[in-house]
C-alpha cells in the first residue's frame, strides 16, 4: 500500500486564546525538544511506519527564516513555504499530486500539535471503517489535527483543507489517540513536552550520551569543571555551560545554547542559539530569540540587553568570527595585564570566552553599606542568608 504525507506547520486557530504556537516569530515546531525538531521527529515516525513521500508546507513569517533554513532536512523532502489561505490551496495541491501519483493513503496533520499516534491502527481503523477521511481525536473527542484520507476522495480533501481541517465534509468514526499527545498551544507546552521526555512519559528520547544517571549531554557540548549540572538535564550539541553556572529540575539546554558564569537556569528550557548572561536567576521560563516566558506567571517579555539574553550565530562562519574577534580583544588584555602586573581587576562586564576561567564578577569584594538603626533591628548585622538550590 502506498501511503504519503502533508505536514503543515502553522496555521494556528485564531480564535483559541494564547494559541500562538510559536515564540519570537519561531513556530514550535521548529525548535529542537532533548536535542531534535519537533518537525524531524515526526518525520522519522512516519517513515518508522513505511510512509514513502513527505511534503512540509509552512507559513512560518519572514523573521523566524533565517533558524528555518538552519534546520538540515533531507534533500528528497520538499519544503515549501506559503501564507495565509495559500498555505491550505498547496496542501490541496499537494494531496491531488499524490493521489494522481499513485498514492492509495495519504496522511494529513500539522504541527500544531505533537501526536504519538499508532500508525498501523489507525489506517486499519479506516478501512475497517470503510471511510473517506478518518480524524484522530482525543479521549474527550476532540480533534488533534491529523486524518487520513483515502486518495479517491479529492471532494473530502479539499472541503477539509477548505474549512482549514476544522470540519468534513462527511462524517465518520473518530479515531481515539491512546498514545502520548501535546496540543503544543503556549510555552508551557513545549516546556512539558521535554520534561515529559527526560522523564520517559513520551517516545521522545535524548540525542545525546548519559554520562551520569538523568544526565544527557550533546555532541561537542561543553562544561566546566566548576560548573554544577544536577539531574535530570540535558545539554544539546556545541552547548556550553561555563564556571560556577548551575543547570538544576530538570532543565533543558539546546544546541549551541550558552549559559555564562555564575547563572543558575532551575527548570527551564534554553532554546537553540540562545545565550544566557552572567550571574543570572532562570527559573520556571522558557528562554530563546531575545524572549524570556515566564511560565508561572504566563508573561512573555522581550529582552533588548544582549548582556542578559542574546543569541549566538547560526551560521558556523559568523560562529568562528566571532570566536575569534573574542579571542583578539582577550589576548591583548592578558598580556597588558602581565606586563604591567596590575592588581586592579577587570569590570564585571569583561567575561573570556574560554571556559577555564569563572567570570570576574563572581570575584568581586563584598561591600558593606553600614545599616541604619531601622534596618538592623529588623536584619542583625550576624544574620547570614542563602538560597538552596539542588541538593547543595
Amino acid at each position: 500500500m502506498d501511503v504519503r504525507a502533508v505536514v503543515l506547520i502553522g496555521g494556528a486557530k485564531g480564535d483559541v486564546p494564547g494559541a500562538q504556537e510559536r515564540i519570537g516569530g519561531v513556530p514550535f515546531a521548529y525548535l529542537d525538544v532533548l536535542g531534535l525538531p519537533i518537525v524531524e521527529r515526526v518525520q522519522r515516525r512516519l517513515q518508522g511506519f513505511g510512509v514513502s513521500c513527505i511534503s512540509f508546507i509552512s507559513d512560518s513569517p519572514c523573521d523566524s527564516g533565517p533558524f528555518a533554513h538552519a534546520i538540515e532536512f533531507a534533500p528528497t523532502i520538499p519544503h515549501v513555504h506559503a501564507e495565509g489561505e495559500q498555505l491550505w490551496q498547496t496542501a490541496e495541491e499537494t494531496f491531488v499530486k499524490y493521489a494522481e501519483g499513485g498514492a492509495d493513503l495519504i496522511f494529513a496533520l500539522r504541527i500544531g500539535p505533537y501526536v504519538e499516534v499508532d500508525y498501523e491502527a489507525l489506517v486499519q481503523h479506516h478501512l475497517d471503517h470503510h471511510c473517506a477521511v478518518t480524524m484522530a481525536v482525543d479521549s474527550d473527542k476532540e480533534p488533534l489535527d491529523l486524518f487520513v484520507l483515502s486518495a479517491s476522495a479529492r471532494t473530502d480533501a479539499a472541503a477539509l483543507f477548505k474549512n482549514r481541517m476544522q470540519r468534513m465534509r462527511r462524517e465518520c468514526a473518530p479515531f481515539y489517540v491512546t498514545g502520548y499527545f501535546n496540543r503544543l498551544e503556549t510555552t508551557a507546552d513545549l516546556r512539558r513536552l521535554a520534561v515529559d521526555g527526560l522523564l520517559a512519559k513520551n517516545a521522545i528520547r535524548p540525542e545525546g550520551a548519559e554520562i551520569k544517571p538523568g544526565i544527557w549531554v550533546g555532541t561537542g557540548a561543553r562544561i566546566h569543571r566548576k560548573a554544577r549540572v544536577i539531574a535530570p538535564a540535558f545539554i544539546g550539541a556545541h552547548a556550553k555551560v561555563r564556571a560556577a553556572a548551575l543547570i538544576t529540575r530538570g532543565t533543558v539546554i539546546e544546541h549551541y545554547g550558552d549559559v555564562d558564569c555564575g547563572t543558575v537556569v532551575e527548570n527551564s528550557s534554553v532554546l537553540p542559539f540562545t545565550r544566557v548572561g552572567a550571574g543570572l536567576d532562570v527559573m520556571h521560563s522558557v528562554v530563546g530569540f531575545r524572549r524570556l516566558a515566564h511560565l508561572r506567571q504566563n508573561v512573555e517579555v522581550e529582552i533588548a540587553d544582549q548582556k542578559i539574553v542574546g543569541m549566538v550565530p547560526l551560521t558556523p562562519l559568523s560562529r568562528l568570527a566571532g570566536s575569534t574577534a573574542a579571542l583578539f580583544a582577550f589576548l591583548p588584555m592578558q598580556i597588558y595585564r602581565g606586563l604591567t602586573a596590575s592588581s586592579q581587576r577587570t569590570s564585571a562586564a569583561e567575561c573570556p570566552e574560554s571556559l577555564e576561567q569563572a567570570h570576574i564578577v563572581l570575584d568581586a569584594p563584598v561591600v558593606e553599606v553600614p545599616a541604619t538603626g531601622a534596618e538592623t533591628s529588623e536584619f542583625p548585622s550576624h544574620l547570614a542568608v542563602a538560597r538552596r538550590y539542588g541538593d547543595k
